[in-house]
Parts: C-alpha cells; structure tokens; sequence
C-alpha cells in the first residue's frame, strides 16, 4: 500500500501558500484535497508539531504557514509527515548455509541508506514557493 501522507501534506502547504492572505479551515482544505477533514487534521497536528503552520482554533480559527513558502523546502514536509521507509532489508533470519542470505541485510541497508539520503537530497532542492508559482502559472494561461 503506497503511503500518500507527504502528497496529501504537500497539497495542504501549497494551497496555504497560495491563499497566504487568509486562515484556511481543515473543511476548507479538505474540500482542495478532496477527502476527509479528519484526515487534514491529523496531518495539520503533524505540520503544527513540526512548525511548518500555525493553527488557530475557534469560530474564526484556521490554519496558516508559519513561515513564508521560500523557506519551507518539500525535505521539511517530508520529515514532518515521517512516511514509511521506501526501502527496507528484510528482517529475517538469514540461511546460513547461503552466502546471498548472509549478506542481504548489509547490502540491503546499504541500499535503503543511499536511497533515503538521495532522497532527501532531491527534496531539500524544491520549495513551496517553486511549487505555488507553478500554480499560479498554471492559472494564467
């Protein structure tokens, strides 16, 4: 099953971004995402604790970035919302008559490690600010 948490967190930062001027309600983000408001607010608890938005509770309350879009890169998302490990050695208890079994795990380690870092790497380059400018370029034609 393919975790689709950081998506779903990406929506919600990018549509914040773009409507910076106002509060944006879970109802309200839930509408854009196109799922439950329960499922924006367990991910806006994650961003909160991660200080990525401020949220305000209440009749007039909302929710809003905590920091402007060009200093949230998509690494930060990432980190907040923790998804599952793309890739992960197998925890078995390796054969030990079988030299490819015995091995696995370290190489399989070494993998998963490179492949995270890579990862990171990548997301550490792109910021919500690229992805609404996107949006409001997407508008204009």
């Amino acid at each position: 099953m393919v975790n689709q948490q950081f998506a779903t967190a990406v929506h919600i930062l990018t549509a914040l971004a773009c409507n910076k001027k106002e509060l944006m309600s879970s109802d309200n983000l839930a509408v854009s995402v196109n799922t439950n408001p329960v499922v924006i607010r367990r991910l806006l608890s994650m961003l909160t604790k991660n200080k990525l938005v401020i949220t305000t509770r209440g009749k007039s309350g909302g929710v809003k970035l905590a920091k402007e879009p060009n200093q949230i890169n998509l690494k930060d998302v990432y980190l907040a919302v923790a998804p599952s490990e793309v890739i992960a050695p197998r925890t078995k208890t390796p054969h030990k008559e079988c030299a490819v079994s015995c091995a696995m795990f370290s190489i399989m380690t070494g993998i998963a490690e490179g492949t995270h870092k890579a990862t990171l790497k990548y997301l550490e380059s792109h910021r919500l600010s690229d992805l609404s400018k996107k949006i409001t370029r997407s508008q204009d034609v």
